[in-house]
């Protein structure tokens, strides 16, 4: 039902701010609420946890980018706060940010593990699934708000920013064995699921295997996208064409 609903209301909430927000302003500040509002509902149980206990315990992947999403939702965030979104460095970390975050928040919702392993419903759980919400729409906004174009270029950008994620998934593997915290049994903490596969029963699909799919995802939208771009064109220009010698 959750995912049902929720997509639904992402789809409209797309569908209105693409008709109704064209002044930038107002595309900026839609972009940064759902990058803030992503990021503060994934922390949210700090604040809880300290009123109801008058204390909190910070979890591991408050601190560091540990999942593949928990990346992507700082990506986001910090996307949405660039103020020259004009240069073409924003346009490539936009191109990164906007299609991991839509294949981490659809992923994430289509098999939620974060509650299939839990028994009840608890604000743990639901602030997941609201935040995998909320950075969808950031981030498919990216593509729907045209701030970077899709081409099938966009497939070497993305390829480029998977080979930054593992960089950065190998960066925090060794600093928590460094530091002691590396459980050579689990392949704890298992950043960027560089060690383990995502579902222990499905060994095959592992880091490679999901990354190398998601490239070939993105090639094939890029490659659609275009196909429809420019058969638009060809049907859309010449009707104009015309209207104008008419008028």
């Amino acid at each position: 039902m959750y995912i049902v609903i929720s997509l639904l209301l992402t789809g409209g909430i797309l569908y209105l701010a693409s008709k109704y927000l064209k002044k930038e302003s107002h595309k900026e500040a839609f972009l940064k609420f759902w990058g803030l509002i992503t990021f503060l509902l994934h922390i949210s149980p700090l604040w809880l946890d300290f009123l109801r206990n008058g204390q909190a315990s910070v979890a591991d992947n408050m601190l560091f980018p540990i999942f593949f999403c928990n990346l992507s939702m700082f990506l986001l965030m910090i996307t949405s706060f660039i103020s020259n979104k004009k240069t073409i460095g924003f346009r490539y970390f936009a191109t990164v940010t906007a299609y991991a975050g839509s294949f981490g928040a659809l992923i994430s919702l289509f098999y939620p593990q974060y509650y299939l392993e839990g028994s009840r419903m608890t604000w743990g759980i639901m602030k997941s699934m609201l935040s995998h919400s909320t950075m969808l729409l950031g981030c498919a906004y990216l593509m729907i708000g045209k701030y970077f174009k899709i081409e099938r270029k966009n497939t070497i950008i993305y390829t480029i920013g998977l080979l930054g994620f593992g960089f950065i998934g190998v960066l925090v593997n060794l600093t928590f064995k460094l530091a002691g915290l590396y459980d050579p049994a689990t392949g704890y903490p298992n950043a960027m699921f560089l060690l383990r596969p995502p579902i222990e029963d499905v060994k095959f699909l592992n880091f490679f295997v999901i990354s190398i799919g998601m490239i070939l995802l993105v090639y094939i939208f890029s490659y659609l996208m275009e196909k429809i771009s420019k058969k638009f064109q060809l049907t859309v220009i010449p009707v104009y064409l015309e209207e104008t010698r008419q008028i």
